[in-house]
């Protein structure tokens, strides 16, 4: 087994920790720059404890206060509880696995409101700024969270969606991976709930995947968020029995505030 670290840019806000087996992107957390987002590229393959040691020391150096994982798997997320990392937030995983012929209904519904590319730095603070909204203060995204979130799949679709009076509603990134598709962020503002919004970006979404016959489609959401369940049980998706699990390591050392 390969245990050295070895870490390179990417891009200009995060870099990889590659153990030769094992891939993690880091980067400041968006809200609080002190703590590390550390996201497997595969959230379902853990870490060898020595890796994870390694990682843990690297970025304790550089001056972080602390480590927030993405969303793992209970095997992946073995290693952390191992190590002192706990959970500090738990997600529903529900797939969307149907019949190529059932998918292509979404392909024929044309979303309610209209869907905008969001290309321009400007058009990504527009989505910043809806995040904000959305989302509990911490767990917001920027936007070189967005442009990670877009990176996390070799390829995704970002659409705004905006109302009849050209008001910006919401906004979401899809990914897809091969034959398996990911809603990978969706955020409505909250002043525009209960209009169809996050219908009218996943039916947008979920076209753009049917057409590139990905059958099989995965997204998480708050194990708390009943509207959010209830939005995607509509659409098809199924919740599966395992949750996924946010881990959090503290690096102050003892008595430090």
């Amino acid at each position: 087994m390969i245990t050295g670290l070895r870490q390179r840019r990417h891009a200009a806000s995060a870099r990889l920790f590659d153990d030769g087996i094992v891939c993690a992107r880091v980067r400041r957390w968006p809200s609080c720059p002190d703590i590390a987002h550390l996201v497997l590229t595969d959230h379902t393959v853990a870490p060898s404890v020595t890796s994870l040691d390694e990682w843990t020391n690297s970025l304790r150096t550089e001056g972080y206060s602390s480590i927030r994982t993405g969303a793992l798997s209970q095997n992946a997320a073995k290693p952390f509880v191992l190590r002192g990392f706990h959970e500090i937030q738990q997600l529903a995983l529900m797939r969307m696995k149907t019949p190529f012929s059932h998918l292509a209904n979404h392909s024929s519904r044309r979303p309610h409101h209209e869907m905008r590319p969001l290309r321009s730095q400007r058009a990504l603070d527009v989505a910043a700024r809806l995040d904000h909204l959305a989302f509990e203060s911490g767990w917001e995204l920027d936007v070189n969270g967005i442009e990670e979130a877009c990176r996390a799949t070799p390829v995704h679709r970002i659409r705004l969606a905006v109302t009849a009076t050209d008001e910006p509603a919401g906004y979401m990134v899809t990914g897809r991976n091969g034959s398996a598709g990911f809603i990978q962020r969706l955020a409505v503002d909250p002043a525009h709930e209960g209009q169809g919004v996050a219908t009218s970006l996943l039916q947008d979404g979920l076209g753009w995947l049917t057409r590139r016959r990905v059958t099989d489609i995965l997204v998480n959401t708050h194990l708390d968020n009943q509207r959010a369940l209830a939005l995607y049980q509509r659409l098809g998706f199924e919740q599966l029995p395992e949750n996924l699990h946010v881990m959090e390591l503290s690096l102050r050392k003892s008595g430090e505030s």
